[in-house]
C-alpha cells in the first residue's frame, strides 16, 4: 500500500481522522475512553508519562506537589494536559500556588522551554523524554514517573475493522519474529512494553 504522511497539530489528529482527512493516526496517542468514543484503536505499546528536569534536580522535584508554584512545559491536546491541570488544582486545594503550565502544540517547542530556562520541568511521554535525554546525554534526568498505566494505539475510523485487523496481524508477526523487540532495545525502551500487542 502507498502511504502519504501528513504532519498535523497534535490536537487536530483525531478530528482529522473522524472528518475523513486521513485513514489512520499513528502518533503516540494513548488509548482513552474519549478517543475510543469516536474512533477505534489497535494497541501496540505500554507507556506512561514522566516529569523531566535538568540534571541534579536543583528544584527538588519528586512528586506532582513539588511542582506547585513552578513553571512546567507540556504538549497540548493530550492526557498530560488533563493530568497536569488536575495536579495544579490539587495545589490550590491544598492552599498552595498553581502550577504555571505552558502549553505548546509541538514537542520540540515544549522541550525548548527547559533549554531556555523558561520552565523548570517537562511533563511528557516517557518515550519523548527518553529520546531527548539520549540526544542530550548528562544534561537532564527524570524527576518522577507520573504514570505507567497507559497504552499507545493506532487509531482508525469507526466501521473500518479491516484496517484494525491488518494492523493487529502485522504487529503480532513483527513481535513474534523479534523485529519489534530489536527496535525497542535500539531506542532504550523495554521490550516488555510490547506485551500490549494482542
Amino acid at each position: 500500500m502507498e502511504i502519504t504522511v501528513r504532519n498535523t497539530g497534535f490536537d487536530a489528529l483525531i478530528p482529522d481522522l473522524t472528518a475523513g482527512r486521513c485513514d489512520i493516526v499513528w502518533s503516540g496517542l494513548f488509548i482513552s475512553d474519549e478517543r475510543i468514543a469516536v474512533a477505534d484503536a489497535t494497541p501496540y505499546m505500554a507507556t506512561g508519562h514522566v516529569v523531566m528536569v535538568v540534571a541534579g534536580n536543583p528544584e527538588g522535584i519528586h512528586t506532582p506537589s513539588d511542582l506547585c508554584g513552578k513553571t512546567v512545559a507540556i504538549q497540548t491536546g493530550g492526557l498530560v494536559e488533563t493530568v497536569s491541570a488536575e495536579a495544579s488544582t490539587d495545589c490550590t486545594t491544598a492552599g498552595g500556588p498553581v502550577i504555571e503550565i505552558q502549553g505548546y502544540a509541538k514537542v520540540a517547542d515544549e522541550f525548548q522551554q527547559i533549554v531556555l530556562g523558561r520552565a523548570v520541568a517537562i511533563w511528557e511521554t516517557q518515550e519523548a523524554v527518553a529520546d531527548w535525554m539520549t540526544r542530550n546525554p548528562g544534561k537532564y534526568e527524570v524527576a518522577f514517573v507520573a504514570s505507567q498505566d497507559k497504552t499507545y494505539g493506532i487509531y482508525y475510523q469507526k466501521g473500518k475493522a479491516d484496517i484494525g485487523d491488518a494492523f493487529a496481524a502485522a504487529l503480532r508477526a513483527l513481535k513474534a519474529d523479534g523485529t519489534l523487540a530489536g527496535i525497542a532495545t535500539k531506542y532504550n525502551l523495554d521490550p516488555a512494553s510490547l506485551d500490549s500487542i494482542e
